[in-house]
């Protein structure tokens, strides 16, 4: 798990066969994005191919967050891999759905399951 003084972001992760799960906690925003940015490097090296994030516990995310998520998804994209948004929470939601994000990125509430 890591950890910011100022604006706590945690990141899980869980590395399977099938995917690799990142459950995020805390707000992930300009002072936090770069642990996200650092840790999806480092699943790249390690050819990591399908990524699923699970949002349910941000408790903030603004357009730096976004960014970071947008570029995994490209790169992913590119290399015919997969990325999945898992369980945004409301405020989270909108904000993909405010940028259009909503129709590009693989997201799958709460109530259902890959």
């Amino acid at each position: 798990m890591t950890e910011t003084a100022g604006d706590p972001l945690e990141i899980d992760v869980q590395i399977s066969d099938e995917r690799t799960l990142l459950t995020l906690s805390g707000e992930l925003d300009a002072s936090t994005a770069t642990l996200l940015y650092d840790q999806l490097s480092d699943l790249e090296v390690e050819d990591v191919q399908h990524v699923v994030l699970d949002l349910a516990q941000v408790t903030f995310m603004d357009s730096t967050g976004l960014s970071v998520i947008v570029t995994e998804h490209k790169r992913l994209q590119h290399s015919a891999g997969s990325l999945t948004i898992f369980a945004p929470p409301s405020s989270v939601r909108r904000l993909f759905e405010i940028t259009g994000l909503d129709s590009v990125l693989d997201i799958v509430p709460v109530n259902e399951e890959r």
